[in-house]
């Protein structure tokens, strides 16, 4: 017997034709900048994750849909929009691609998890986060094994929780509970550890944390020695974590002063000077991109520090858009949220 889901699927748009891909020239940069929807307004994955499927074939990416957001892909060779859910309750936060199965997505809809095919549109309920729970959870990243799912949620008014969930048996397992109010959530994509914040608004005494995925271990990610360069008596300054994919580094942000690479054991490096938003490095890290307070798009090269202008004017229609810029797979296209005549994801060919 046919579900409900499915039959909502099966009838939901194969081509959304007011949201063709369009493309006009930077006239700052001089580069080509295609937008994935030409109406329709659009969002990426918080950037510390790749949009695109493990084959770069597809951008998976949240459209809004009337009162809804529905989650699409583009096809990167045509620029063809295909809507692929079409009911309530769908994450805002989109979908997460597999980073080796090009067919997969995985989402969710309240605590339920679900896995789907891209192509055929099939649905799987990958399992259902336990509660308590208050709101959503975050946005969930892959274990190094690619065999779970990170997960964090908010267990209480007081306390909040980071979570694994089994990909093939959906069997969830609590990794962490504190009081301490966590954000940025992310595997790590080399070793079985899971980085967190503490997110406060203001002062941290310690922002940046770490805990074995096995639950032990909880840590501070680096030990602030040197304090004129780690934070200020008010707030601490970093923020905006990052891993990159193949080295198991991190890429963060000090808070209008600059970009630093961060080693697993926690020494650090200024890779560039400025007011930067954010910092996405190329799996392999050699190049970073990265979003100014103007809305202006880099791209650094961190061997020698040089930075070439992609994109001008993202926030231009909308002040309040960050670029949440990330590469695809193989490091030749950028995606970003761009608002440069309205809200979309736009992709841009990195420059040789």
């Amino acid at each position: 017997m046919i579900s409900l889901a499915l039959l909502l699927l099966a009838a939901a748009p194969a081509v959304d034709s007011l949201a063709e891909r369009t493309s006009y020239q930077d006239p700052l940069s001089g580069l080509t900048i295609h937008k994935l929807t030409s109406q329709a307004k659009a969002s990426n994955l918080y950037y510390h994750v790749s949009n695109f499927t493990a084959d770069n074939s597809n951008v998976i990416l949240a459209v809004q849909r009337g009162e809804h957001w529905q989650i699409c892909r583009s096809v990167v060779a045509t620029g063809q929009l295909v809507q692929l859910t079409n009911e309530p309750g769908v994450a805002a936060h989109g979908a997460l691609p597999h980073p080796a199965n090009p067919k997969l997505i995985y989402y969710f809809i309240g605590p339920k998890l679900i896995e789907m095919d891209i192509f055929t549109r099939q649905t799987r309920t990958v399992g259902t986060i336990p509660g308590p729970m208050i709101g959503g959870s975050g946005q969930p990243s892959f274990s190094h094994d690619l065999k779970s799912l990170a997960i964090s949620k908010r267990r209480d008014e007081a306390n909040y929780e980071i979570g694994l969930m089994d990909l093939q048996s959906g069997a969830y397992r609590t990794v962490l509970t504190t009081g301490i109010r966590i954000g940025h959530v992310q595997h790590s994509p080399t070793d079985p550890v899971i980085f967190y914040v503490w997110e406060t608004g203001g002062y941290a005494p310690q922002r940046s944390w770490i805990v074995n995925d096995d639950g032990s271990a909880n840590r501070p990610y680096y030990y602030r020695v040197d304090q004129k360069t780690w934070f200020t008596p008010l707030k601490e300054w970093m923020t905006h974590e990052a891993y990159v994919k193949d080295t198991g580094q991190m890429t963060m942000i000090m808070d209008k002063v600059g970009i630093l690479l961060v080693e697993k054991d926690g020494a650090s490096k200024m890779l560039t000077y400025g007011k930067f938003w954010h910092a996405a490095a190329r799996h392999d890290g050699k190049y970073i991109v990265t979003d100014d307070f103007d809305g202006h798009l880099w791209l650094l090269e961190v061997a020698t520090g040089n930075m070439r202008l992609l994109a001008g004017n993202t926030r231009r229609n909308n002040r309040g858009t960050h670029a949440h810029a990330s590469f695809d797979r193989d490091g030749k296209w950028v995606l970003f949220n761009n608002s440069y005549d309205h809200d979309t994801v736009s992709i841009v060919a990195v420059p040789h």
